[in-house]
C-alpha cells in the first residue's frame, strides 16, 4: 500500500468522524456524503438529495445551519416542506429527552437551585431587547466582536440582521394590536402632538394619555412617530393627525389634542375643528408674509380633498404658554429705563462668561477650578435654562470677580449688579417651579393648572420693596393675566381643581369659593341625573398614617386649609360636597367616594392634560 493511499484513507476517516451523521433526522430526504473531493471546505458539509434520484444533486451546507437544505425543498419540492420541518421538530423533542436522560446527579449545595437552560429563542429575544432598549444599530447583531462575545458567554450564535429586522416588525405589529385592544376599554383619551426636524428630515410625534379607571392614575404611551413630507403646513398636519386617529379608532374618544402655540397647529385646528374658544391667546409666532397666487390655488385644491376631515378640539400646552410669559411677556419690563440699563449690562457680562467657557477649554478649566463645576449655558430650546444659568452664577457670586479677573473680563459690582442677579432669580423662581410642576409625567392633569397659576400670583403679591426687578414682576403678572385669565374663570378648570383632594377650595380667592362650590354641586347633580349613583358615602382614611407623603412641590402649592362652615346642605349631593371639603384626611383620589371618582375621571378629560407636549414626545 502506497503512502498516498494511507494518507487519503486517514483523511477520510478523520473527515467522517468529524462530520458523522449530521442531522440524521433528514435521512429520508438527504444522504450525507463524506467524500473528501466534494468537501472542499473544512467548514462545510455535503448532502445528496434522495428525492432527485436518479439525478445526482449535491448540496453544500454550513456546519451550523440547514438553510440550504430547507431552501432546496422549498424551491423544488414545496409539497414536502411541512414534512421536512416536522422532522426537525421531532429531532428537537428527542434531543431534549436525551438531555433529560443524561442529567447528572446534583451536588448537595446545588439542591433547590434550578438553572433554566438558555434556549435559542430566549437568546434571540434577549438580543432583540438589547438592540431596542439601547437604541443600537441593527448591524450590531452581525458585528464580529458581538458574535464572539455571544459565543464566549452563551455558546450561541446570534441571528442575522435580516432575521432581527423581521422580529422587530413582528414585535411592532404586536404592540400596535395590544394598544388597539387596550383603547377599546378606554372611554376618554387626550393626545399631545409636536413636529420637529433633524438630519434634514421632518417628523411628527403623538402621545396618548388617559386616567386609569381603578386608581385614577395617569397612563401614557407613545402613539406614533411619523415622517412628514413637504412643508409643515396646517393641511399636512391635519391630514397626518386624522390618519393617526383613524388608525387607532380614537376619533370619537379624543377629548382634546394638546400642542404648542405654533401658528401652523393653531390654524389646523381652527380650520378643521372650528373651536376658537381655546385659541384666544395672542399669536406671537404667527408672521404675516406675502405668498404667490399659485400657492393659494394649490391650497384650495388640497382643501377640497380634506373637506370631510374633522379634528378633535385643540388646547395649547399650558407649560409652553407659561414659557411664553417668561420669555416674551417679560420683555415688556425693558420699557422701564433703569431696569433696561442694569439688566442689559449684567446679562452682557454673564454672556461673556458663557462665551469664554464655550470657546476656550483653558477658560473652561479655570472656571471649573474656581467653582468646582462648569457654568450652565442657556439654551433656547430648553425651558428654564436661562433661569438655571443665572441661578448658578448667583449661587457662586462670591467667586465671580475672581473668575472675571482670570479671564480678563469686566467684573461685577457687588452692590448693584450682583444684587440685580439675586433679585432676578427670586422673581423668576415661581415661574421656573411652576414649569417643572406642569411638565410632570405622572400625576399632572387639568386640576393642577389653576392652583399653580394662583401660587405664582400669590408669590408675586408677596414680593414688595424690590430695588431692581419690580418692573419685571409687573410684566409677568400682566402676562399671566393676559394668557390665563380665561382659565381662571373656566367652569371645567375650577371643578377639576376642587376635585384634587390636596387643593379643594384652598387655592381660590375668598369671594369666589361659594360660587365654585355651587358649580361643583350643580355639576354633580347634573351628572347624577344621567346615572343612577347610589353610593354617596365618603371612604375616609382610618388614620393620618395612611396619608400619602407630601409631594416635593407642596411647599410651593401651599395655600393653607380654609374650611367654610356657613354652608347649609339641603340634599345628599350638597352634604357629599361639604363633607368632602371639610375632611382634612382626604389626600388621595382613591380615598374619594364613588361618585366623585367618576366625576374626576370624566372632567379631568373634558378639557386637557397640562403636560408639556415637547417633553412627552
Amino acid at each position: 500500500m502506497s503512502l498516498s493511499t494511507v494518507t487519503s484513507s486517514e483523511n477520510t476517516r478523520q473527515l467522517q468522524s468529524s462530520n458523522s451523521l449530521k442531522w440524521s433526522c433528514v435521512s429520508s430526504f438527504f444522504q450525507q456524503i463524506f467524500d473528501t473531493a466534494t468537501n472542499t471546505r473544512s467548514n462545510s458539509l455535503t448532502f445528496k438529495c434522495l428525492l432527485c434520484v436518479p439525478r445526482r444533486k449535491l448540496i453544500s451546507v454550513s456546519h451550523t445551519s440547514n438553510a440550504n437544505l430547507r431552501s432546496h425543498i422549498k424551491l423544488i419540492y414545496p409539497q414536502k416542506l411541512n414534512d421536512f420541518n416536522a422532522t426537525f421538530k421531532i429531532r428537537d423533542d428527542n434531543s431534549s429527552n436525551s438531555i433529560k436522560s443524561t442529567v447528572k446527579q446534583l451536588k448537595l449545595e446545588e439542591v433547590g437551585k434550578t438553572v433554566k437552560k438558555l434556549t435559542q429563542t430566549d437568546f434571540n429575544d434577549a438580543n432583540l431587547k438589547l438592540i431596542i432598549n439601547t437604541v443600537s444599530p441593527f448591524t450590531l447583531i452581525e458585528h464580529p466582536a458581538f458574535i464572539e462575545y455571544c459565543k464566549l458567554t452563551s455558546q450561541k450564535v446570534p441571528v442575522s440582521r435580516r432575521s432581527l429586522m423581521r422580529d422587530v416588525e413582528k414585535l411592532f405589529e404586536g404592540l400596535i394590536n395590544e394598544m388597539k385592544t387596550e383603547f377599546n376599554n378606554i372611554a376618554h383619551v387626550c393626545l399631545t402632538a409636536d413636529c420637529w426636524s433633524v438630519f434634514h428630515r421632518a417628523y411628527m410625534g403623538v402621545t396618548v394619555h388617559w386616567l386609569d379607571p381603578i386608581n385614577l392614575e395617569r397612563s401614557s404611551k407613545a402613539l406614533a412617530c411619523r415622517r412628514m413630507f413637504g412643508r409643515h403646513t396646517f393641511e399636512n398636519i391635519a391630514e397626518l393627525l386624522d390618519k393617526i386617529l383613524n388608525e387607532f379608532n380614537l376619533q370619537n374618544k379624543t377629548t382634546l389634542i394638546v400642542t404648542d402655540n405654533a401658528a401652523n397647529f393653531v390654524k389646523a385646528f381652527r380650520i378643521f375643528n372650528g373651536n376658537d374658544d381655546n385659541d384666544l391667546n395672542v399669536n406671537e409666532e404667527e408672521i404675516v408674509t406675502s405668498i404667490e397666487i399659485s400657492k393659494v390655488l394649490d391650497v384650495d385644491m388640497n382643501m377640497n380633498s380634506l373637506e370631510n376631515l374633522t379634528l378633535p378640539p385643540h388646547q395649547r400646552c399650558a407649560a409652553h404658554t407659561l414659557n411664553l410669559v417668561a420669555t416674551v411677556d417679560s420683555v415688556e419690563a425693558l420699557n422701564d429705563a433703569s431696569y433696561k440699563r442694569i439688566s442689559r449690562r449684567v446679562f452682557a457680562k454673564c454672556q461673556s462668561l458663557f462665551n469664554k467657557q464655550n470657546q476656550s477649554t483653558q477658560c473652561a478649566d479655570q472656571i471649573k477650578e474656581i467653582l468646582g463645576r462648569y457654568l450652565v449655558v442657556p439654551n433656547a430650546t430648553r425651558w428654564n435654562s436661562f433661569y438655571d444659568a443665572m441661578n448658578v452664577i448667583t449661587d457662586n457670586h462670591d467667586n465671580l470677580n475672581e473668575i472675571c479677573v482670570k479671564l480678563q473680563l469686566p467684573i461685577f459690582s457687588n452692590t448693584q449688579e450682583v444684587g440685580f442677579l439675586i433679585e432676578y432669580c427670586k422673581v423668576m423662581k415661581p415661574v421656573a417651579r411652576a414649569l417643572d410642576i406642569l411638565q410632570g409625567e405622572k400625576k399632572i392633569c387639568i386640576g393642577y393648572l389653576l392652583p399653580t397659576i394662583s401660587a405664582i400670583n400669590n408669590s408675586y403679591d408677596e414680593m414688595k420693596n424690590l430695588k431692581f426687578c419690580q418692573p419685571l414682576v409687573l410684566s409677568l403678572k400682566k402676562g399671566l393675566a393676559k394668557r390665563f385669565q380665561r382659565y381662571m374663570t373656566c367652569e371645567n378648570c375650577q371643578i377639576s381643581a376642587v376635585l384634587i383632594p390636596k387643593f379643594k377650595l384652598n387655592w381660590a380667592k375668598p369671594h369666589d369659593k361659594i360660587n365654585i362650590r355651587q358649580r361643583l354641586i350643580d355639576y354633580l347633580i347634573s351628572d347624577n341625573e344621567k346615572e343612577d349613583n347610589t353610593d354617596n358615602s365618603l371612604s375616609l382614611p382610618m388614620s393620618k398614617d395612611q396619608i400619602t407623603v407630601s409631594d416635593s412641590e407642596d411647599d410651593f402649592l401651599q395655600f393653607g386649609d380654609t374650611v367654610e362652615t356657613d354652608y347649609f346642605p339641603n340634599n345628599n349631593i350638597q352634604m357629599l360636597v361639604d363633607n368632602y371639603l371639610s375632611n382634612t384626611l382626604l389626600k388621595k383620589p382613591n380615598d374619594l367616594p364613588l361618585q366623585l371618582k367618576k366625576s374626576i375621571h370624566k372632567i379631568q378629560f373634558s378639557d386637557t392634560l397640562i403636560s408639556s407636549c415637547r417633553k412627552a414626545v
